[in-house]
């Protein structure tokens, strides 16, 4: 008997967890093998849960989001929902100074206008 694929949800987390793991690095400033030094994971490993070709553990990856300071909710969003991406933009801004979270706040509602405003015309 063959062995049985991926199903098309199975394959759509894991690539969806893997996008959020690459961003929640990106925005660290973290290298895939300084991720796996803080986390306690090879780097190839890594590298394949990024890629969406191994989907990791539930523990693998809270330790993950730990050492991304982002929620396991934020690895787990599906960034296609708003509410979702509002999670991500959180955790962008968290540990920043007040100063700079309102700097960021004050873009995100100047390009919003500015969106809304384009959209009209």
């Amino acid at each position: 008997m063959p062995r049985k694929s991926k199903t098309d949800s199975g394959t759509a987390l894991s690539v969806r967890i893997g996008r959020n793991i690459k961003a929640a690095r990106t925005l660290l400033g973290k290298t895939q093998a300084e991720l796996g030094e803080i986390s306690g994971i090879e780097s190839v490993t890594v590298s394949r849960i990024e890629t969406g070709a191994q989907l990791p553990s539930i523990d693998r990856l809270d330790e993950m989001a730990k050492a991304l300071k982002v929620s396991l909710t934020t690895l787990l969003a599906d960034t296609s929902k708003s509410s979702a991406m509002a999670d991500l933009l959180v955790d962008a801004v968290k540990e920043l100074p007040v100063r700079e979270q309102k700097f960021v706040l004050s873009f995100a509602l100047t390009y919003s206008a500015h969106y809304r405003a384009g959209k009209k015309n």
